[in-house]
């Protein structure tokens, strides 16, 4: 897979949940290892994910990526010419109880 590029708008996400009180100790490198890894394309294989495929969903699924337990990281790629865009969608502490929660940035 080719090096990707970080969307414009990703970086206000990154931004807002990095400079918020939501990260654990940890969080902010796990993060960063993530978009570091998903960026250069050696991810796959790294970390526990998962891509939504629900019917509504449009034809560029949103991917889950889960560094650990409820720490989740959802993102979108955008096949483009040079180079292909990751949109960084939602950085967010899942509820342990809520099985099912879908969550946008």
């Amino acid at each position: 897979m080719a090096e990707l590029r970080l969307q414009e708008e990703s970086e206000r996400v990154l931004a807002e949940w990095w400079e918020s009180t939501r990260p654990r100790e940890g969080d902010r490198q796990l993060v960063c290892e993530v978009l570091r890894t998903v960026l250069g394309g050696t991810w796959s294989g790294r970390w526990y994910w998962t891509q939504d495929l629900a019917d509504d969903q449009p034809c560029l699924p949103v991917v889950t990526i889960q560094p650990r337990e409820s720490l989740m990281v959802l993102v979108r790629f955008w096949p483009a010419d040079d180079p292909p865009e990751l949109e960084l969608i939602s950085i967010f502490e899942a509820d342990p109880y809520q099985h099912n929660r879908i969550a946008r940035g």
